[in-house]
């Protein structure tokens, strides 16, 4: 009880303080585009983790300044610390030696195999085998299939390159978060069967930079991601995309 009401005040210090003129810090925000998660725009940035990141920003006294990069390119800003935050990744031992992963976590997301019609049928790992599967670069989807190294991958830098290869029949099948393909299937107008295995999504979360100058934020940005969670406004924010 002690420890939050010692958040809370230091949050009010923060409010206190940037109304009184001090200048709000900005982080940079980096990721790909991948709508229905992170949706880049000409003069704005939004998609429900980006809806979220920006009703973080506004409860912690903050600015957020928005660079679509492809995945990889991001994961290696965030280890440089050119970065400061980014957001809807899955927690890997490897990724935990320079991020910080905030909690709560945010919901978990389904990945499904997208095929061809009539193209193969996938109910289980052991269905891969002589298959060739598109993933995304700097992507990680699961502990079987991040580690599976006899799986044959066929890496694009983006989920819309990798269907188009799946439509070109150059690759069997492709491995994509569930809610984004359904976007993805709509705006392009492409035609795409569901593969009957469903691999269970693991939490998601916005994670800081170790090597971020803005670290010492960590636990004002926590404490307002609790609150976030605590008021229902993450849920609220998740309705608008489904």
């Amino acid at each position: 009880m002690m420890r939050a009401l010692l958040a809370a005040f230091g949050l009010w210090l923060c409010a206190t303080a940037t109304a009184a003129g001090e200048t709000a810090p900005t982080l940079t925000v980096v990721g790909d585009d991948a709508p229905p998660f992170r949706i880049f725009e000409r003069d704005a940035a939004r998609g429900f983790y980006f809806d979220v990141l920006n009703a973080l920003a506004k409860r912690a006294g903050i600015h957020l300044r928005f660079v679509e990069v492809p995945s990889a390119r991001a994961l290696a800003m965030m280890r440089a610390g050119e970065a400061d935050l980014m957001v809807g990744l899955l927690q890997t031992p490897e990724r935990t030696a320079y991020l910080h992963y905030l909690h709560p976590n945010l919901p978990p997301v389904d990945k499904r195999f997208l095929v061809r019609p009539g193209g193969p049928r996938i109910t289980r790992f052991e269905d891969l085998a002589h298959l060739v599967v598109g993933v995304e670069r700097g992507k990680s989807y699961s502990p079987q299939i991040d580690q599976a190294g006899a799986l044959a991958r066929d890496v694009s830098d983006s989920y819309a390159i990798a269907l188009r290869k799946l439509g070109a029949g150059r690759i069997d099948a492709v491995l994509i978060p569930e809610a984004e393909a359904d976007w993805l299937i709509r705006e392009t107008g492409q035609r795409f069967d569901k593969a009957e295995w469903v691999i269970a999504g693991q939490p998601t979360y916005i994670t800081l930079s170790r090597a971020s100058p803005h670290v010492a934020l960590l636990p004002r940005l926590e404490q307002a991601l609790v609150e976030l969670a605590t008021s229902g406004e993450i849920g609220a924010l998740a309705l608008r995309y489904r």
